[in-house]
């Protein structure tokens, strides 16, 4: 799991394995103590590269929350 703070806002993703080649990320947005937004996302990446595509997600997230506001 990873977690970033940008403008506010508190980003967590984390990657759950589907297969060994897929993962799914969720990213959930947090304002406060409050979840104002939730993401999925269906990955193909080995296994060893989760922390990467959570690392990914979470900086898209961030960018698509950041144009939002």
């Amino acid at each position: 799991m990873i977690m970033l703070k940008r403008g506010g806002f508190r980003i967590e993703a984390a990657a759950v394995a589907e297969s060994d080649e897929y993962c799914c990320v969720t990213a959930e947005v947090f304002e406060g103590p409050r979840m104002v937004r939730g993401y999925y996302r269906r990955l193909q990446v080995p296994s060893a590269r989760y922390a990467e595509a959570e690392r990914e997600v979470a900086e898209d997230v961030a960018r698509m929350t950041a144009e939002t506001e």
